[in-house]
């Protein structure tokens, strides 16, 4: 079972919490890098924001 989905393994993006099939890819806008991170699954559509503390 550890041989499954072996090409994924080597992925430097982390895991998508939501659906654990894809992985979280980030998006810069502008200056702002890693504004967010989205789910590479186009059926899942999860999205992380980073927080604003200003």
């Amino acid at each position: 079972m550890a041989e499954e989905n072996n090409e994924n393994n080597n992925c430097i993006f982390p895991k998508c919490p939501n659906c654990g099939a894809g992985y979280l890819l980030p998006f810069s806008f502008k200056e702002d890098v890693f504004e967010k991170w989205k789910c590479s699954d186009p059926g899942c559509g999860f999205v992380v924001g980073k927080r604003d503390n200003r």
